[in-house]
């Protein structure tokens, strides 16, 4: 993703008009409602001063959001959001594709949508070990348009049956950081990664197990399990970072999220030992 000056003028904004129209011949997002009036079985229907004003700010914030992706997204995931920018080809991790309305890093069930906070930390926090740099720089305001306009690229965003509320993500247990009280939860989790983990990501974490030559993932591309004897992971490096990533799974992979499965004893006696894998 680029990182050119963030400076938002008359020129662009009235180019992105102009090149609305000829978006909307190779599959363009969707956009705003339309102001004015509207046509009905009964006539032309007349839009309220308050909704028009909504229509109106939607297509400003979408307007906005599309310059801001041209300015620091389109090299790695395309003008169309394809994830088939220019850089992309060069790239062993390929960029995302938000055409498919597919999330890897969420709060929310395996197989749902993220909410708004899910999308602002990966790109403020960038993913580690990938070409998603961090955006920590760019106001507030600014990520949130860039979120709108990315939720136009999908028709998945229009599916309720998509959205769910984030799942739990529970405070650390106090025996925790004590290498002396956790020692019987490092033993089991030890047990439980060996029947559940090691398949794909290997015996010691380090993304080497029997099956992760054949992984693909939704986009058609190799699927590499993670090192988790790393210092970094995608997901993040807090123990609760990998509670969420265990818990809710990473959408489009061979990844499942855990949540029904195992209870949170269980998924933190996991993160106990997948710890204690980068201390080796």
């Amino acid at each position: 993703m680029a990182s050119n000056p963030r400076i938002f003028s008359k020129r662009p904004f009235i180019a992105a008009w102009l090149s609305l129209a000829s978006l909307s011949a190779c599959g363009s997002p969707e956009l705003p409602a339309q102001t004015g009036t509207t046509k009905s079985g009964d006539g032309d229907k007349a839009v309220s001063p308050v909704e028009t004003e909504e229509n109106r700010r939607a297509l400003h914030q979408y307007l906005q959001g599309r310059y801001l992706y041209q300015q620091h997204c389109t090299e790695c995931h395309g003008e169309t959001g394809r994830g088939n920018g220019p850089w992309a080809a060069e790239l062993e991790i390929k960029p995302r594709n938000f055409r498919t309305g597919l999330f890897k890093l969420r709060t929310t069930p395996y197989g749902m949508l993220p909410v708004e906070e899910d999308l602002i930390r990966t790109i403020k926090g960038g993913i580690s070990g990938t070409s998603m740099p961090v955006f920590g720089h760019l106001p507030d305001a600014d990520i949130r348009m860039i979120i709108k306009y990315l939720q136009s690229l999908s028709r998945s965003w229009k599916d309720p049956s998509l959205a769910a509320a984030p799942l739990p993500i529970p405070e650390v247990p106090g025996w925790f950081s004590s290498k002396e009280q956790s020692r019987q939860q490092v033993e089991k989790g030890r047990a439980r990664f060996a029947e559940l983990c090691a398949a794909c990501h290997g015996e010691s974490g380090k993304g080497d197990g029997p099956a992760a030559g054949q992984l693909i993932d939704a986009w058609g591309n190799s699927a590499f399990p993670a090192d988790l004897s790393a210092a970094h992971h995608k997901s993040g490096d807090s123990p609760r970072d990998l509670y969420r990533s265990i818990a809710t799974g990473l959408n489009g992979t061979p990844m499942v999220g855990f949540a029904g499965q195992l209870s949170e004893t269980e998924i933190w006696e996991l993160i106990s030992f997948i710890r204690q894998l980068g201390e080796r």
